[in-house]
């Protein structure tokens, strides 16, 4: 699968690169995408708000990182990239849960029935929760991508979270030791696009697979930033 580059994930701090770098031009389109044109004087303002000003030495990978941003955000917008993440993770190919560690499966189904009658999640999880790990975070947990859901395939919990969408929003499993013996039961409640944070909103989108938009999109980059790979669909340098 084919995903949004993790850099956009990371904090741009251009103040201390002095390597490879480069300077903004003040002319002409920057890219295209079908009949939608980000101009030079917009992308230098996108620029400016992560800190960059025009005429500043920057290095240029991470801007290319904020490129292709906006080409993706062309691809895919964010309301296709709210729908297919409520889908689930067979649509979306990433999935954000929240947990509630139980001690058994009478309690665990017990919880699901209170939820499920409109009882709120973090009432639900602070009367019932048995993991302290899981209190900083209200039982938020980071989102797990396809490739970590495949490569735990068979763990139950794990399991469970494949199935979770904003229409099947909870649903319960066994913890289970080395050896295999059940030691808790965790509580899933999938956590849709609506409520999620920034930095998790932010992180599905860079997993959202836009190959198929890729290839058939028109996309242009001006040859100063380097060239678009519909392959990966991201802005790479020219060499």
């Amino acid at each position: 699968m084919v995903r949004r580059s993790l850099l956009l994930l990371l904090p741009l701090s251009f103040a201390a690169l002095t390597a490879g770098c480069s300077t903004f031009s003040d002319s002409n389109v920057v890219a295209r995408v079908n009949d939608v044109e980000l101009t030079q004087d917009a992308f230098d303002a996108r620029l400016t708000e992560l800190g960059v000003g025009s005429g500043d030495v920057v290095q240029m990978e991470p801007v290319r990182a904020e490129l292709t941003r906006w080409i993706q955000q062309q691809l895919v917008p964010d309301d296709q990239i709210a729908a297919m993440y409520d889908a689930g993770p067979a649509e979306a190919g990433v999935v954000c849960v929240r947990a509630i560690v139980v001690a058994d499966q009478a309690t665990a189904d017990a919880t699901i029935g209170q939820l499920e009658s409109g009882t709120d999640f973090d009432a639900a999880f602070q009367q019932g929760n048995l993991d302290q790990s899981l209190v900083a975070t209200n039982g938020a947990i980071p989102c797990i991508s396809s490739t970590d859901l495949a490569g735990n395939a068979g763990t139950p919990f794990i399991d469970l979270a494949t199935t979770l969408s904003s229409d099947n929003v909870y649903g319960d499993a066994p913890i289970l030791d080395s050896t295999g013996a059940e030691v808790a039961w965790v509580v899933l409640g999938f956590r849709s696009w609506d409520l999620l944070e920034s930095a998790d909103a932010d992180q599905v989108a860079g997993l959202i697979d836009v190959s198929d938009a890729a290839a058939s999109a028109d996309v242009f980059v001006a040859s100063r930033y380097g060239t678009f790979d519909s392959a990966t669909a991201t802005v790479v340098s020219l060499g």
